[in-house]
């Protein structure tokens, strides 16, 4: 589920850029902080971003080509969030980075990165048809109507606006019933101005990412993430960096589910500049549970929420 904003005295970008401004507490140590996400945990998305900020004040402005991270328990927004980084490489090509979250004594995220500049080289990147202007339902409308299907009138203004605008094609299938192919594909942008800083522009769409990635996993059957009985939650993720992305323009999004096995779902998702160049790419694994499958009978359920797993 989407996370939420509440201060009124900042626009929901310029709190996310605030978010992503972490404290220094020592040696590669940083600290971060939350808002709470309507789930009343913080929003896996904002700690991806805030690792990926920690690992590249270390990297000596080497930009980000991937990063591998595991969601391990629920964060609590209440709580600051200490990132600790380990310098594991430093080469002439590439830099390496580990980062682990912790609050408290407990550690909530683990987080690999590595650094490299693009070097000259022929290209090849998989084709895509992108529609000559933006369109689709915005992301906070298709959340908001799925939740009213289900008798939960939560008003707009509560729920409020993400840093990121989203359009998803076609409109965002949250609580049907219909199968159908297991892709969606939507444009992103920030809701404003961003600092002309590649950095802050990755860590941004890192956020981002893990929005939808997997939600078309659950197209083909006769239920969807925030359908009554269903739980989810995301387990790893991954990301590559191409190229320095601009999220400040709209970027084009093809997201697609090669497998749904064993209670957990596969998501990927190619992100395109509007003229055609592949940015980024992203791979996520998800755990999805539903009340009526035998096998999560016996296991403590948490409905309609997006969350780290029991």
């Amino acid at each position: 589920m989407s996370p939420t904003f509440t201060r009124s005295d900042r626009s929901p970008l310029e709190t996310l850029l605030a978010l992503l401004d972490l404290e220094p507490t020592g040696a590669d140590v940083f600290r971060g902080r939350s808002e709470p996400a309507l789930n009343g945990r913080i929003f896996g998305g904002l700690v991806f971003a805030q690792a990926m900020t920690a690992a590249q004040a270390t990297a000596d402005g080497r930009p980000l080509h991937s990063a591998h991270a595991y969601f391990m328990r629920p964060g609590n927004p209440e709580v600051p969030i200490d990132y600790e980084v380990a310098r594991v490489r430093d080469g002439r090509s590439f830099h390496t980075r580990s980062v682990l979250a912790r609050q408290g004594e407990s550690a909530i995220f683990d987080f690999m990165a590595s650094f490299h500049e693009n070097e000259p080289s022929p290209v090849h990147e998989a084709p895509v048809e992108i529609p000559a202007e933006p369109e689709g339902e915005e992301y906070e409308a298709g959340i908001l109507r799925a939740l009213r299907s289900r008798g939960i009138d939560l008003p707009a203004e509560k729920f409020g606006q993400g840093p990121v605008q989203i359009l998803v094609e076609g409109g965002l299938e949250m609580t049907a019933t219909t199968p159908r192919p297991p892709e969606l594909r939507a444009w992103l942008r920030a809701r404003g101005p961003m600092p002309d800083d590649p950095a802050r522009h990755a860590a941004v769409l890192g956020y981002v990412s893990d929005l939808l990635i997997t939600v078309a996993g659950a197209y083909p059957f006769d239920f969807r993430l925030m359908s009554p009985g269903v739980s989810s939650a995301s387990l790893d993720h991954a990301m590559w960096f191409h190229e320095p992305p601009r999220i400040d323009d709209w970027i084009y999004v093809v997201h697609d589910s090669p497998v749904f096995k064993g209670s957990r779902v596969l998501g990927r998702a190619l992100f395109y500049a509007r003229d055609g160049r592949l940015v980024a790419s992203a791979v996520q694994e998800g755990l999805v549970r539903n009340e009526r499958w035998p096998s999560a009978a016996n296991l403590r359920h948490r409905p309609n929420v997006r969350g780290t797993p029991t």
